[in-house]
């Protein structure tokens, strides 16, 4: 188990910024340092610690997504990282993946939106066959009122890939699946996905 979940983190590169999808069951990454195995350079940052109440991750993982500054990621790099709790660092290895984003379709992702306490957890799975980048996923009556940026991007789902996003709110069998589907950093539309 421990196999899959470090074979299936990822290293994105967008036109933007670096996006680490790091294996962890928590609220975030506290540390990430990476750099080639040969050690000639390092980079990091100390990302703000998680709220529990809202969660963000992907499966299959769970994979915790942390941003940083673009900078170099030249061949294979070592990743050393910290989850929010977690006692000991740990220490992969990850090859960069280039993502162009591009538009989405409701029909390219399927949705489950389920009650867990006081809290709603909605899942968005890529059916298409290339990476999508996302951001909030969210359970409504209609379509929201609020602009789709908000925070930003929340992650590239690869195909066969779910993103997880849990929030407190109230969940009826009425309510449709929307998630922001982003072409750039701050460039993104509010897309309807098909409950199943």
């Amino acid at each position: 188990m421990i196999v899959s979940l470090l074979a299936a983190a990822h290293l994105y590169v967008l036109p933007w910024k670096l996006l680490f999808l790091l294996p962890g069951n928590s609220c975030g990454v506290t540390s990430l340092r990476y750099g080639p195995p040969d050690g000639k350079w390092e980079r990091g940052s100390n990302p703000q610690p998680g709220h529990c109440e809202f969660r963000v991750s992907v499966m299959p993982g769970p994979l915790l997504p942390v941003w940083v500054e673009a900078g170099p990621t030249a061949g294979d790099l070592d990743v050393t990282f910290t989850v929010q709790a977690g006692a000991t660092p740990q220490t992969i290895s990850l090859k960069a993946e280039t993502v162009a984003p591009t538009a989405v379709a409701g029909s390219d992702l399927s949705a489950r939106a389920s009650k867990v306490g006081k809290s709603v957890r909605v899942e968005v799975t890529n059916k298409s066959d290339r990476p999508v980048l996302l951001g909030d996923s969210v359970a409504v009556r209609g379509k929201p009122k609020d602009d789709c940026v908000g925070p930003g991007p929340a992650a590239v789902i690869a195909p066969g890939e779910t993103l997880s996003d849990q929030r407190p709110g109230l969940l009826s069998p009425s309510m449709q699946v929307w998630v922001a589907a982003f072409t750039g950093e701050r460039e993104c539309k509010w897309v309807e996905v098909t409950r199943r």
